[in-house]
């Protein structure tokens, strides 16, 4: 059998960091026709939900990653064919195939789904053993392995869910659970880390998973250090009023976007990413700005935000926000901005500190607009002022160059121009 007659279906790469993606649905039923480019199934990852097309015309014949499996780039998803290719030639091609990643094949085994048979049921436990080439190796997860000898459990008693049985860190912790109900003394260890309460259990989304991933890595290697300023919003808020009263929807958020727009052009330090040995400055300033999602927290990107009216930049954000929570932002739309925003004072949080987005060098975090007490030339009055608080990476963003930043936000606040 000439195998250009039957054409594999791979997890696609998405940008230099995905390592895996999560099958949220398909398009097409097996042993439907379809055509190259179709839309053939859903692919979460990172922070997106992205639309696999069909990288061919044929059959679909195999699905080798059903609804909510993750697999790792390059892992054979699915099979096309010509509908007249017998089964034990589809058969023999599954088999055969050799993943993008080598390392795949020994440690995730994939389960066959075929128009005619059932899928197979999940595989007795099998025993883990020490060598690190062996089959019952490779159906443990690592982080399964280490929380089972953490909790002292005979993973031979383990009962996988995975594919071919493959041990998770659920399938361990499920165990462990059902060991505290019987009151055998193997539960002790986890009856001491605090789990004996029944809790609800939620397997974590690949968004979730890399937003999780990626806050860790940026915590433990970028160098944070703050530093907190409160804003005079008296001309920001007198602003918006008048734009409001000419009828135009206007937020203080977006008002303060476009300031901190304004304020970057003069702080190329702080627009910039960094690459390794390079810090990458910018001139234009593409403005990611936190949205909070049901999955999530995205970054949508307000492209060239200090070339863009405080109107334009409002219904960009609206946009982005209201696709952000639909899972309707494309890959661009999430990449490449050069300065993080996070607001949380639509919650009337005074004051909070964010976590940098790598390779970004910066990110400001906006706590809610409050009347407060000030001194004006000498004498007590009431003023509204925001704190806001700019996490920087000491590698390449010294005190005195955030700290100029800040001083510039406060001037353009503080002077707006009317309209």
């Amino acid at each position: 059998m000439s195998t250009d007659r039957i054409r594999p279906v791979t997890m696609p790469k998405w940008g230099i960091e995905m390592q895996e993606g999560t099958v949220t649905a398909w398009n097409v039923e097996l042993g439907c026709h379809v055509d190259k480019g179709d839309a053939l199934l859903d692919v979460e990852t990172e922070k997106i939900v992205n639309s696999v097309e069909s990288p061919a015309s044929g059959t679909l014949r195999r699905i080798l990653a059903p609804m909510h499996d993750t697999l790792p780039v390059g892992a054979l998803i699915a099979v096309l064919s010509d509908p007249d290719v017998a089964e034990a030639d589809i058969d023999a091609f599954v088999r055969d195939f050799k993943p993008f990643d080598a390392s795949f094949a020994e440690d995730s085994p994939v389960a066959v789904t075929t128009p005619t048979a059932p899928a197979a049921p999940a595989t007795p436990a099998v025993e883990a053993t020490t060598d690190g080439g062996s089959e019952g190796e490779a159906r443990v997860s690592p982080i399964a392995k280490r929380l089972a000898e953490k909790l002292g459990i005979d993973l031979s008693r383990v009962t996988g869910t995975g594919r071919n049985g493959r041990i998770s860190k659920e399938d361990v912790e499920a165990y462990a659970a059902s060991l505290q109900q019987a009151g055998s003394p193997a539960a002790a260890p986890a009856a001491a880390a605090g789990t004996a309460q029944p809790a609800r259990r939620e397997k974590l989304t690949s968004m979730r998973s890399t937003i999780a991933r990626r806050l860790s890595e940026s915590k433990r290697d970028i160098p944070h250090y703050r530093l907190v300023a409160d804003l005079d919003m008296d001309a920001l808020a007198g602003r918006r009023a008048r734009l409001i009263s000419s009828g135009l929807r206007i937020s203080i958020n977006d008002l303060l976007l476009h300031s901190i727009a304004t304020a970057l052009q003069q702080h190329p330090r702080l627009n910039a990413q960094f690459a390794g040995e390079e810090l990458l400055q910018y001139d234009q300033v593409d403005l990611a700005v936190a949205v909070a999602t049901p999955g999530g927290l995205v970054t949508p990107i307000v492209r060239d935000a200090a070339n863009q009216s405080v109107q334009q930049i409002a219904a960009a954000v609206r946009d982005l926000a209201e696709r952000a929570r639909a899972g309707k932002l494309a890959r661009e739309e999430i990449t490449g901005g050069t300065f993080t925003v996070s607001s949380l004072g639509m919650f009337g949080v005074r004051q909070f500190d964010a976590i940098i987005n790598p390779p970004q060098v910066a990110i400001l975090a906006i706590g809610a607009m409050q009347e407060r007490p000030v001194v004006l030339n000498g004498a007590l009055a009431i003023g509204q002022q925001v704190t806001v608080s700019l996490s920087s990476d000491h590698r390449v963003v010294d005190g005195a160059d955030a700290a100029g930043f800040l001083a510039t936000l406060s001037e353009v606040v503080a002077n707006v121009a009317g309209e």
